[in-house]
Parts: structure tokens; sequence; C-alpha cells
């Protein structure tokens, strides 16, 4: 009976240190795996680790692709004792605009550590990005471009501002025009003089021949700059080539080249499926090729002070109609608009009607402020956070707005024209 007892007393043992064997292997590998993931989980986030050197500001701000700095979705990053920290998981690499005050620059995010050191905006070229490959990338261009570039375009600009102290950078044509809009008076009053010098730049006449000269010159490295990125582009179709393509179709629209960023819209598009920036840049693309003088106009809806979605053809359809793109926040605009009050109430009931639309951000709270003030007697509309891209379809994303006079049949007939200007076109068409 003894002996039974202890061979049943040994297998009892033998099959449980067998089964403690297996659970603690089990539990290992259960650790191991646990630890692994979360490893991995913290590796695929992004950490922004920063400090500030001779700044003082509560907060630093990064703004994302397509946003206007005065956005309230920006995102604000408290500074603490000189330190500020970031985090988040990233679906795609992406850039932002990191600001402090006036200053701006490019910052590379992907699901990494990244370490900055922001100084002050009188020293904001000592700031120093550490980690991201695509950070690095982008310093890697920077530096081969200043090389290349930098430090002739700063000797040419710095000719343009000695003869701006001699008071020999304009023309005698500008001259007159400039002192006049530096005189006080109504910004109403000044719109048409703003119009004179954007047309004596567009045709070349604003400056003295000292000043042309050189600004010849400064033509000439721009395009042989723009021709260094655009091969920096083509044999690098990163996300950093993507900031270079954007910053340009948003605010160096005029010197965009349509079939040249056709081409960098597929390039980069094909090298970056499913990412966000793609819809964005086929918009800006978009807007560039087709809102000119003498193509069709752009439809779209947006809603009422009550909410209801209101489609542009069907307000402007068979008449000629301006379409008044503006903020609350954008002082141009509004001067602009309230020109356009006598033009309106004298043509209204003749075949003209004007559809605004106010861009605003996050509600309409002062839009509604604004009307109640104002009481602008034409339909307004409201485009909250660029819901409908109204303002990259027109090809005025970055900006406060934009006016557009179009015509019977749908076509654009003049972009940002003055109050005289449409009521010359309303006279000859209407009456």
């Amino acid at each position: 009976m003894g002996n039974e007892t202890s061979i049943i007393k040994y297998k009892f043992n033998k099959k449980t240190k067998s089964k403690m064997k297996l659970i603690t292997n089990f539990l290992l590998l259960f650790v191991t795996v646990f630890f692994f993931n979360c490893s991995s989980t913290q590796e695929q986030l992004l950490e922004i680790n920063g400090k500030t050197v001779g700044v003082d500001t509560k907060s630093i701000i990064l703004i994302n692709a397509g946003q206007y700095p005065d956005s309230d979705s920006l995102i604000k990053i408290p500074v603490k004792d000189g330190k500020f920290y970031y985090k988040a998981k990233l679906d795609f690499p992406q850039y932002v605009e990191l600001c402090l005050g006036e200053s701006f620059m490019p910052l590379f995010l992907t699901n990494e550590k990244i370490n900055v050191t922001i100084h002050s905006e009188e020293e904001f070229d000592k700031n120093v990005v550490e980690g991201g490959e695509l950070n690095a990338q982008y310093q890697k261009y920077k530096v081969d471009n200043d090389h290349k570039f930098s430090s002739r375009i700063e000797t040419l600009l710095d000719s343009m501002g000695l003869l701006s102290k001699s008071d020999q950078l304009l023309s005698e044509k500008a001259k007159p025009l400039f002192a006049e809009l530096r005189k006080p008076g109504k910004p109403e009053d000044k719109v048409f003089i703003r119009k004179k010098i954007r047309d004596l730049k567009d045709s070349n006449q604003h400056l003295s021949s000292k000043a042309q000269t050189i600004d010849n010159k400064l033509k000439l490295l721009y395009k042989k700059q723009k021709e260094f990125q655009q091969e920096y582009i083509e044999n690098n179709p990163s996300i950093v080539s993507y900031f270079f393509f954007i910053q340009d179709l948003m605010y160096h629209k005029e010197r965009v080249d349509i079939n040249i960023a056709k081409k960098n819209l597929q390039l980069l598009s094909d090298a970056n499926p499913n990412h966000p920036y793609n819809t964005l840049a086929y918009n800006l693309t978009k807007a560039i090729d087709n809102i000119k003088v003498g193509k069709k106009y752009v439809d779209f809806s947006a809603p009422d002070l009550n909410g209801d979605k209101i489609k542009l053809s069907e307000k402007i359809e068979n008449k000629i109609a301006l379409l008044d793109l503006w903020a609350t926040w954008c002082g141009p605009c509004i001067v602009k608009s309230r020109t356009m009050v006598p033009v309106y109430n004298d043509f209204k009931d003749k075949g003209f009607t004007i559809i605004g639309v106010a861009g605003e951000r996050e509600n309409t709270d002062k839009f509604v402020r604004f009307l109640e003030k104002e009481k602008w007697p034409w339909l307004n509309l409201v485009e909250v956070d660029d819901q409908n891209n109204i303002w990259q379809k027109y090809n005025i994303a970055g900006s406060g707005g934009g006016i557009f006079l179009i015509d019977e049949n749908g076509l654009i007939l003049a972009k940002d024209p003055t109050a005289e200007e449409v009521r010359k076109v309303l006279e000859s068409r209407l009456n």
C-alpha cells in the first residue's frame, strides 16, 4: 500500500511539474509578446520633445497643410519652463509649419521621436531638428539650396533695399500711387489705387530702371532655383517634395507652370497612395487650371444662415453675377465688398446679382454679428472650416478671399475687379 501511494504520488507530481513547466513557458511567451507589442506600439507614435532658448512664449503652434494661421483648430503645444512635449498617432507621414510669432519653419512628422530646439524670432535660423528621416532629407536639401542660391539672392535683395532707402526703387508712374496709398483716408477709397499698382506690377512698370535690372537678375536666380527644386521632386517624390509642391500651389500660384504641376501631381500621388495631400493637391492644381478669365465658373453648394444648402448655379442662372468670397477677419475683403453695395443697388433689378460666401472658422458667430452690423443686401452663404473646399476650388487657398465676375453663360469675366470695373461691364451689357 505504501508503495502504491508512493507511485501514485510520483505520477501526480510528474504531471504537475510538466503542467507547471508548460504554464511557465506560456507565461514567458505571453509576457514577451505583450512587451514586444507595447514596445512596437511606442515606436509607432510620434513624440516631439522640444525646448526653447531665449523665447518667452506660452505655446508652440503647428499648422497643418491647407490650414490658416488664425484657425481655431491649430495644434497648440503648451510651453512650460522652456520645454514642450507632444505625442500623437499618425496615419500618414505629414508636414506642419511650426509657428512662433511671425516666424515659421517646416517640420516633418512620422511615428518616431523628434527633438526640436526653438530660438527667438531674431535667431530663428538657429533652430535645430533632430530625428526623422524626412527632416534629414529636408535639411540636406536646404543646405544644398542655400549653397547654390541664398547668398546671391540676399546680395541682390540688399541692393534693392539700398535703392528703396535712397528713393530710387519705384518708377515715376508708381511713386505718386504709393504716396497716395500712404495718406490717411478710408480704405474703400484706396481700392482703385491698389488696383492701379497691381496693374503696374503685372506690366513690369512699377520699378525704376536700376531696380528693374536687379529684379531681372533676381528672376533669373529664382528660375534656376525652381529648376533645382523640380529636379529634386522628380528624384525624391516624398512628403518633403509634397511640401514644396503644395507651398507653390498655395502661395506662389502665379509662378506655377500648369503642365509641370500636373506632372508633379501624378508623380507624388503615385508615390504616396491614399495620402490626404493627393486630394488637396488635386483641388489646388485643378483650380489654377480652371479659374481663369474666359473659363467656366466652378459650381458648389454652401449653407445660408438658416443652415439650408444653396447651390450657386441655381441662384445665378441667366444672370451676370459677382461671386464674393470673403471672411470676417479679412480687412481688405470687407473693404472691397462694401464698395459693391451701390453697384448692387443700381443693377439688382436688371439681371445682376451678388452671392457672398464667408470663410469662417469653427462656427458662424462672428459672421452673424458682422451681417447684423453691415446689413449687406445680397444673399450670404457661409463656408465653415473649408467643408466644401470652396477656397481651394477657386484658387485662393491660404488667402482671405477673392471676387469673381461671371457672365450669363457662366464664364468668368474678371478676377478681383473693382466696383468701377464691375459697373462699366454692367452698363455695357445690361443697359
